[in-house]
């Protein structure tokens, strides 16, 4: 009988080799060793992903504001041409139906609260426009960073980051 049989049982006796105990060791060992890579590489996930959302969200409202900057510049040149073809001297209807014009463009762009009236500015040169050389259609406008993605701080207009002034003007010659 074997060791720790009991009488009148078949005892199995397991030989196991020397090369099966080092391989069980071996493998226990690499699956802890796996076990602490995941970890790991769980702790630096952690670590990097705010600075990666960071990143994104830097690259969303960069975007953001070149859209708005393009929307505008497009805006003000629609303007300009607008202008350059009225007939002398330039009226302040036409004036006011060029301001009207960009802010129109601006909002079907998606350019939210831009005023004809405050943000954009009509000039001839000379300035009187009664028998002008060149006109120019100018936009002032304050881009809030953090009007999609939120940051943190981010109170009120201005954000986190602050306003950013996007200045795009066209001026043209007078074709009239």
């Amino acid at each position: 009988w074997g060791h720790g049989c009991h009488s009148g049982h078949q005892c199995r006796i397991q030989v196991v080799s020397l090369k099966d105990h080092v391989m069980r060791h071996v493998k226990r060992q690499s699956d802890q060793h796996v076990t602490r890579m995941r970890g790991a590489a769980a702790i630096e996930f952690a670590i990097l992903l705010p600075i990666l959302l960071l990143i994104l969200t830097g690259m969303v409202e960069f975007g953001r504001l070149m859209w708005h900057y393009d929307a505008l510049a497009k805006a003000t040149r629609d303007a300009a041409r607008y202008l350059a073809e009225q007939p002398a001297p330039i009226s302040t209807t036409a004036r006011a139906a060029a301001r009207s014009m960009v802010a129109d463009a601006a909002l079907a762009a998606g350019v939210q609260g831009l005023v004809a009236d405050e943000d954009v500015a009509v000039s001839c040169e000379p300035s009187d426009c009664q028998n002008p050389s060149m006109v120019t259609v100018a936009v002032h406008f304050a881009f809030s960073i953090g009007g999609w993605v939120p940051l943190v701080g981010n109170q009120g207009t201005g954000g986190a980051m602050g306003d950013y002034a996007l200045n795009p003007y066209t001026t043209m010659r007078y074709m009239k």
